[in-house]
């Protein structure tokens, strides 16, 4: 049966061209001539491609256009039935899905770069950034009548915190309670939390005691 590549092959023997001279002249690449003479059209970029190089060829071989394009329509709704001349666009964004050892790879170093970020911020954190505390009682600069003062607050659960030089407990939540004994006048409280790698916040308050 007659194809198209073969219809093209006898008239270009015919007219003694090679396919490097027919190259010359429609400027479609010999490797593409060749797969059109012998109608493997899956090697050319895409099917637009490929009628345009068909009918280039044929009409610089000087045959009937119209004959050879009802050839090809012909060849190519079988071809396309039999799944052989494939649509590009749809090849690459199929191929675009498809987890490639190398894609593969990109993804595990990145979520590994990820995870160290957070794991050196945390560090970072611990080591280098002072520990919290909020005061909640007394209030700066206030005046009390009561010789008992409640120190009330909250800091990091693993600080260790001092008010006025002594220790105080500090609770698995972070908050912490303790009293001291004012004296009359301006009395000065400073509260100092210690972080486990020895970075310090320290608050100060100055509470006043009327008699």
């Amino acid at each position: 049966m007659k194809t198209v590549g073969s219809i093209l092959k006898e008239a270009r023997i015919a007219k003694k061209l090679t396919l490097a001279d027919v190259e010359k002249v429609t400027k479609i690449r010999a490797k593409f001539l060749d797969a059109i003479e012998q109608d493997a059209y899956q090697l050319l970029p895409s099917p637009i491609y490929a009628k345009g190089f068909v009918k280039n060829y044929g009409e610089y071989l000087g045959l009937e256009n119209t004959r050879v394009m009802a050839f090809f329509r012909r060849q190519t709704d079988d071809v396309k039935r039999l799944n052989i001349l494939p649509n590009k666009s749809e090849d690459i964004g199929s191929k675009g899905l498809r987890i490639t050892p190398g894609r593969f790879i990109t993804f595990v170093v990145g979520v590994f770069i990820f995870v160290f970020l957070i794991y050196f911020g945390f560090q970072y954190q611990k080591l280098y950034i002072p520990p919290t505390l909020t005061i909640t009682t007394p209030v700066q600069e206030s005046i009390v009548k009561e010789k008992k003062l409640d120190i009330l607050g909250t800091t990091n659960p693993d600080a260790t915190l001092m008010v006025n030089g002594i220790s105080v407990t500090v609770r698995s939540d972070g908050r912490f309670f303790t009293q001291i004994t004012l004296e009359p006048g301006v009395n000065t409280i400073t509260i100092l939390a210690t972080s486990r790698y020895g970075k310090t916040t320290t608050v100060v308050r100055k509470v006043g005691l009327q008699q």
